[in-house]
């Protein structure tokens, strides 16, 4: 049997971080990489794309496959699927939000930090201003936010309230973060990326309930990433898997380890996947 894949249940839900995960570095998801995933789906293998983007930010990754996966969104706020043919959500499972009086506090803190915030709902994405990190993240999720003074209106609730400061910025970052605790879930998805959530919100939670919900065990399932916001799902399924770019924290909790994002290690991921599938 796959050494890997030895002593491990088979895996019936395999669930698939996004940026810097299963797209390359040039954020484009490379055909091995593509015809591997959809080699899995084929299999009879369930597919959930794990990942700190909301619904509107994986269209352009959802319509390359031959298949719809599962999406966990907001870092596990939101769970759902893309209509095949409209991209729109559909079969939504979860919609957890950020409660309104928090969600003001939280932009208040950003903003007293300099640090322009980025407010999210499932069909939304609103700016104050336009960073040339805020650019930066239009240029790589392929969306564009309304620039308005009105972030949210008074009983509006986020899915997600994310910060992303210039590099000479983390510090404040990790000070909001310490600051926002006790009322939200605060956890970085990329060094200069602050992504704020509902209190006990994380992709682990929400990979337990959709594999509760499709009738499989923890064990059952597997889970690739490369950042500290995937930490959580690692350490909770039956077979973890770290990518190549990952920090040695991701890795140290990790079954596996595979190659980099721009050398196709999600296709790696998978066909170890279905070498131990196979033995099962």
């Amino acid at each position: 049997m796959n050494e890997a894949a030895r002593g491990k249940s088979a895996v019936r839900l395999f669930a698939i971080d996004v940026d810097g995960t299963l797209l390359d570095s040039s954020h484009r998801l490379k055909k091995v990489v593509r015809d591997a995933v959809c080699r899995l789906s084929a299999s009879g293998v369930q597919v959930v794309l794990a990942t700190a983007r909301g619904p509107q930010a994986v269209r352009d990754i959802v319509r390359q496959f031959d298949f719809s996966p599962w999406l966990i969104g907001f870092s596990g706020a939101w769970i759902g699927e893309l209509d095949a043919g409209s991209l729109q959500p559909k079969n939504v499972r979860s919609d957890e939000r950020i409660p309104a009086v928090g969600a003001g506090s939280i932009l208040s803190t950003a903003i007293s930090h300099n640090v322009e915030p980025n407010v999210f709902t499932p069909d939304s994405w609103r700016v104050r201003a336009m960073t040339d990190e805020i650019l930066e993240e239009c240029a790589i999720v392929n969306l564009q936010p309304t620039q308005t003074s009105e972030l949210m209106t008074m009983e509006e609730r986020p899915s997600k309230i994310m910060l992303i400061s210039r590099l000479d910025q983390v510090a404040a970052l990790k000070q909001i973060e310490e600051s926002v605790r006790a009322i939200a879930t605060a956890t970085f998805s990329k060094s200069n990326y602050l992504e704020i959530l509902a209190a006990g919100v994380n992709k682990a939670k929400a990979l337990a309930r959709l594999a509760s919900a499709l009738g499989l065990e923890l064990s059952e399932v597997a889970a690739i990433g490369d950042a500290p916001n995937d930490l959580e799902m690692l350490n909770e399924v039956g077979f973890a898997i770290a990518m190549g770019n990952a920090s040695d924290r991701v890795k140290s909790v990790a079954d596996l380890v595979v190659g980099t994002n721009d050398n196709g290690g999600v296709a790696e991921a998978v066909d170890t996947i279905l070498n131990g599938n196979r033995q099962n």
